[in-house]
């Protein structure tokens, strides 16, 4: 089962607290992000000036790029080589393709990002704070990118409270050496991969950065009552109809053509009074579900059992009673709350993808199972593999009733259980949030009706909100 840092250390979770800083989950990488703009009141004392870095380094770039004459050139690549951002192995934090090792920005995007900064620049706007809010105008360049350039930057102050919280909590560290900063530290290490664990304060970090929220030409508009003009092409209709891609574009031109509109984005932006991620309300369901899914085996215990060489019925058996007590957890334990916000809003899939990931997880090691769920960092199908004799695996997909791929998603899955030939199942379990049509409902049955025994099996999970019992008896 996936551990926390402070778990694997035996720290006590209100202790951990304490010291200010973000508990990763190892080996899931959660989906919260460094934002530049939380820096600028951090009360860390580790953190104090590194706003003032950021700031200073992206000053620097923007010096640099005044003085590229032609693309290619020396202050070209010196620029280049300054936007070149990769992500710093051991935060746990953000979109890695696999497990938690990303990789940062490539040469293509730094290309067209260098290349649009220096029409910004040319146009007369070199403020740094250019880079803070580049996610709402350059594609390719979202909240992960943004957070792996400043997590770059202040890299030696992550490190130095990462160090003053293990000397607190008494965890010890040994010398890694950080390729990607060109440092040799002492850090925590990661138990399984034996890499560096770097820590980030939760007052840093949010779901979405504050700069997401300027991407809105209309917004823009109803700002400044001059500029508005500039911005009626862009206004109405096309602008709605308009692809993300083609918003981002249309932000660029008019920021060169109309440089007060950028600037007016910078000043509101810098007045913003931003909001850190709230833990205890989890939104966005990013951590809640590990702590639930640790204390669930000992509160509603389930019995589950292999033989030492067990065959793919029994291993798909095994499964099914996995995803049946999931449901009576959802339906019937109160864990449908889990699955929706304190404002009964439900959330995104990640989070019921989290949260049957770290129950199937929990139950197999309270079981001593020598059975393994794997996911991609927690979310995606989940493959349920042995580490011996039966070599064929069970997948187990977590699909809402919301989301616009189900019935595409398992129709995608049919060929690929044709051509397994018997080395695996899968389970397609379908979470109904009260989100979809009736129409939309009947006709998912119909296609799965009509599947035959070569399908995935569906479950169905009814993730609405009910009563307690006690609250409906009254």
């Amino acid at each position: 089962m996936s551990l926390s840092f402070g778990d694997h250390f035996g720290i006590a979770p209100e202790e951990f607290e304490k010291t200010g800083a973000f508990d990763p989950i190892l080996d899931v990488d959660t989906r919260l992000f460094i934002d530049p703009a939380l820096l600028r009141g951090v009360t860390v004392e580790e953190l104090a000036a590194s706003h003032d870095t950021v700031v200073e380094y992206f000053s620097d770039v923007l010096l640099v790029v005044s003085r590229i004459e032609v693309e290619g050139d020396v202050m070209w690549r010196k620029a280049d080589k300054m936007l070149t951002f990769p992500e710093v192995a051991g935060l746990s934090i953000g979109y890695a393709s696999s497990g938690t090792s990303g990789s940062g920005m490539g040469a293509d995007l730094r290309a067209r990002l260098l290349a649009t900064v220096r029409q910004i620049v040319k146009a007369g706007v070199s403020d740094p704070a250019i880079f803070e809010i580049v996610g709402i105008f350059e594609e390719g360049v979202g909240p992960d990118r943004i957070s792996d350039m400043i997590a770059k930057i202040i890299s030696r102050d992550l490190i130095r409270f990462t160090q003053r919280v293990c000397s607190i909590l008494g965890i010890p560290m040994e010398v890694h050496r950080l390729k990607q900063l060109g440092l040799e530290e002492d850090l925590p290490t990661h138990p399984i991969q034996n890499t560096p664990i770097i820590l980030v304060p939760r007052e840093i970090l949010r779901d979405l950065p504050v700069a997401e929220g300027y991407a809105d030409v209309r917004w823009i508009a109803e700002q400044n009552e001059a500029l508005r003009d500039s911005l009626n092409d862009l206004i109405g209709s096309a602008w709605k109809e308009s692809t993300l891609s083609d918003q981002k574009r249309l932000l660029r031109q008019k920021f060169i053509e109309v440089p007060d509109v950028l600037r007016e984005i910078i000043r509101s932006y810098q007045e913003e009074d931003p909001e850190r991620y709230d833990f205890k309300l989890d939104r966005k369901g990013e951590v809640i579900w590990y702590r639930t899914s640790k204390r669930l085996p000992k509160e509603v215990p389930l019995e589950l059992k292999l033989s030492d060489m067990p065959t793919l019925d029994e291993v798909y058996g095994v499964v099914i009673a996995i995803c049946e007590h999931f449901r009576d957890l959802v339906e019937n334990k109160q864990l449908a709350r889990l699955l929706h916000d304190d404002r009964s809003r439900p959330k995104r899939e990640s989070a019921a993808q989290l949260l049957f990931f770290g129950i199937a997880s929990a139950y197999c090691e309270a079981n001593n199972l020598d059975l393994s769920p794997e996911s991609n960092a927690g979310r995606g199908p989940v493959d349920f593999k042995m580490s011996r004799g039966f070599n064929g695996k069970v997948l187990v997909e977590v699909k809402l009733t919301s989301n616009p791929q189900l019935t595409h998603g398992f129709e995608a899955q049919l060929p690929i259980y044709q051509r397994a030939e018997g080395t695996q199942r899968g389970v397609y379990l379908v979470i109904d949030n009260g989100r979809s049509s009736e129409g939309r409902m009947d006709s998912f049955k119909e296609l799965v009706s009509r599947a035959g025994i070569t399908a995935p099996q569906v479950l169905w999970v009814d993730g609405t909100i009910r009563p307690s019992a006690s609250r409906a008896d009254n």
